[in-house]
């Protein structure tokens, strides 16, 4: 009896880290895959673009929403040239279109 409370307590502690870890990785989800949407409206067939296209969209789309999404402001500043590269082999390897679901996964935001 003296070890199911402090197990009861432990497991509920550990749900909520849990928890609060899926929830705040979640906000940059939600960011990530409105900014690729966005970026999607702009180039809808990434195969028919360069790299530089797709650069110039994602810093479109980051200018136009950063001041009204705060969340997509971190997200902009953690995306630079390395990022972008990466990106745009991933998204020529997978499907040659943007999927935001699949690329946020491959960026570690989902």
């Amino acid at each position: 009896m003296k070890f199911i409370v402090p197990t009861i307590l432990l497991a509920c502690f550990v749900a909520l880290s849990a928890s609060l870890q899926t929830d705040s990785r979640g906000l940059l989800c939600s960011a990530c895959k409105f900014l690729w949407k966005e970026v999607k409206k702009e180039l809808p067939v990434v195969a028919d673009y360069e790299e530089k296209e797709l650069k110039a969209a994602v810093i479109n789309v980051c200018s136009k929403f950063t001041l009204s999404i705060p969340l997509l402001a971190q997200l902009c500043d953690n995306i630079g040239d390395d990022v972008i590269t990466d990106v745009y082999k991933f998204i020529l390897q997978e499907d040659k279109e943007i999927n935001p679901d699949k690329i946020c996964t491959h960026l570690n935001e989902c």
